[in-house]
């Protein structure tokens, strides 16, 4: 079988090949003389493509005005300031209607209108880091669509060794305390983030989301390590379809089913679990069967783990009390509150990390505090030196598939070298 070359592609072979040997058409075959070949000036140039934002309006064809939202305005206010007609904005307002709640309007958020020609034809109402509403009108038409700008994910790697504090230790690699927070709710189970000492560290490959080359938020952490009084822990994430969490090398779960501590940020530790401490109102030893942290008033207090709220009242010396039964063998309890949190009462069901309260001085207390308690089959325990109830393990299935990616994520934290971004830390 042949194939049949199209004649312009054989005139442009001939072009090279005389390009190539010298050739010219009088030196040429007779029969070249027949074949037609290109006028290279007559080629047409593609033009390229328009140029648009990040809307998806073309630059150049818009007149675009960007403000932000103000305080009681709603759309019919804004879009009245641009001699939008009531009947086209009654219009819009109908074909948005099930679709777009426009009683979502708050002050702080930005807004664009395109015009041609002076003539508002274009709304676009950016809600959210990545959400937006765009509304198209013309004489007759109104066209609603809601959209969401694409999310780029860009890898990071970040290392530091704790001088002062965690958060200090974040800032001073440029990173965002958004990592500082996941890391203590990645290792809160196993590391002690309100008694951190200088020379602890950490390294951590992660994502950092961007939207139209804005940063808006830190993504998922790939690989954390943490030393902690010499103590080495290493987290990997693993997401096998049906769940998604973080394990130790073995598989195990970091989540344990109770938290190191009832907060969400480091609180100092003002007194610890003892049998005999001098009562500073009392005047009197007598035991301490909990585990005190200095916080301002208000500091929202959480739940350590899923339970039944067994108590919220105000009781005597111990102030305003909230007690939750985690299961027939944990208890823990929070004591001095100056609030309940909405809802929080005896019976109620509440989940690991939901706040049950905010820190005061209710009761016996010289300052704003919460006495932190833990009971093991009704006897108290010091919550601190305790080893905490794991969480479930991953299934056999799926265990060669994570010793895979523990292997993959090693090689991609072993090329975190902590004294490098220590040094690359002080030159910026």
């Amino acid at each position: 079988m042949h194939k049949t070359v199209p004649i312009a592609l054989f005139g442009f072979a001939v072009l090279i090949a005389a390009a190539l040997f010298g050739l010219s058409p009088e030196s040429s075959n007779e029969d070249t003389n027949a074949t037609e070949l290109i006028n290279v000036n007559s080629l047409v140039e593609i033009p390229p493509s328009p140029s648009v934002d990040q809307f998806g309006f073309v630059v150049g064809e818009w007149e675009v005005t960007e403000d932000i939202i103000r305080r009681n305005e709603s759309l019919y206010i804004i879009l009245s300031r641009f001699n939008v007609s009531p009947q086209k904005i009654y219009q819009i307002q109908q074909e948005a209607s099930g679709r777009v709640n426009f009683n979502r309007l708050i002050p702080g958020q930005s807004y664009r209108i395109y015009s041609k020609q002076d003539e508002p034809r274009a709304f676009v109402w950016h809600y959210s880091n990545t959400d937006y509403v765009t509304i198209r009108w013309d004489q007759d038409d109104v066209h609603v669509e809601e959209n969401r700008l694409p999310i780029e994910h860009r890898e990071e790697r970040t290392a530091a060794i704790i001088e002062t504090s965690l958060y200090d230790a974040v800032d001073d690699q440029n990173a965002s305390q958004l990592l500082g927070y996941k890391l203590s709710e990645i290792f809160g189970w196993e590391v002690d983030f309100f008694s951190l000492q200088r020379g602890d560290h950490f390294k951590a490959v992660y994502d950092n989301r961007y939207a139209n080359g804005r940063f808006i938020g830190l993504g998922d952490i790939k690989v954390a390590e943490f030393q902690h009084r010499g103590d080495v822990f290493r987290a990997y994430f693993f997401d096998n379809g049906e769940r998604a969490g973080y394990f130790d090398k073995n598989g195990n779960s970091l989540q344990k089913k109770l938290l190191k501590a009832p907060f969400r940020y480091s609180q100092r530790i003002s007194s610890g679990f003892t049998r005999n401490r001098f009562h500073p109102i009392l005047r009197q030893n007598r035991p301490h069967y909990g585990t005190d942290y200095a916080a301002p008033t208000g500091t929202p207090v959480i739940a350590v783990g899923d339970g039944v709220i067994i108590e919220a009242q105000r009781r005597g010396g111990n102030g305003n009390i909230v007690q939750i039964r985690h299961n027939s063998t944990y208890t823990t309890a929070y004591l001095h509150l100056n609030g309940f949190a909405s809802g929080i009462r005896r019976g109620v069901e509440v989940k690991q990390g939901d706040v049950i309260g905010y820190v005061g001085q209710t009761g016996l207390a010289t300052g704003p505090h919460l006495c932190y308690r833990m009971y093991v089959n009704d006897r108290p325990v010091n919550s601190q030196r305790i080893d905490l109830p794991a969480s479930e393990s991953l299934e056999t299935d799926y265990m060669s598939q994570f010793l895979g990616e523990v292997y993959r994520l090693d090689m991609l934290l072993d090329d975190v070298n902590l004294e490098q971004r220590q040094n690359l830390a002080l030159q910026d």
